[in-house]
């Protein structure tokens, strides 16, 4: 992986240079060199970042074939789908556990790569920031998922 590779890469998945540092267990500096092209990228680091680039759009061809499974039922592609952003890491991971240790700016470049691909097929959709205190009132009762999550986004926008 070329340091321009590296820096493409790691701007598209919404990473800091100092989260790759910490992954990699390496001073900023050191990660520093590597984008500036001063010192080589290890392989290790380069599989890393395109093993998440590759699980993010694992991520997005899994949420198109569930848009299309729920077309074929239904007989019509969704007229909106709501897409939640979070404002920050630990409301990311408190709703999506699965998540940690990505930053919410990882979580935000998936949206981005969702919606566009929804676009595509022609599904509009709207990103709504999860608000827990608003959404946990609305939520009642109920127990938290993915389905309520997205119905309450969609009656935000």
């Amino acid at each position: 992986m070329t340091s321009a590779e590296l820096k493409t890469i790691r701007e598209s998945l919404g990473l800091s240079l100092q989260w790759v540092a910490d992954q990699a267990h390496v001073q900023l500096r050191t990660a520093q060199y590597w984008e500036s092209g001063r010192n080589q990228v290890p392989a290790d680091v380069a599989q890393m970042l395109t093993a998440l680039d590759e699980q993010l759009w694992g991520v997005v061809a899994e949420t198109l074939k569930q848009v299309q499974t729920l077309a074929e039922q239904s007989g019509a592609l969704p007229e909106q789908i709501a897409l939640i952003r979070y404002r920050n890491d630990a409301d990311l991971w408190a709703f999506r556990p699965d998540f940690k240790p990505m930053p919410v700016g990882t979580h935000a470049a998936l949206l981005s790569r969702v919606r566009r691909k929804l676009w595509e097929i022609g599904v509009p959709s709207v990103i709504e920031y999860m608000e827990p205190e608003i959404y946990k009132k609305w939520l009642a009762e109920r127990q938290d998922n993915e389905s309520l999550r997205a119905q309450w986004a969609l009656e935000q926008s």
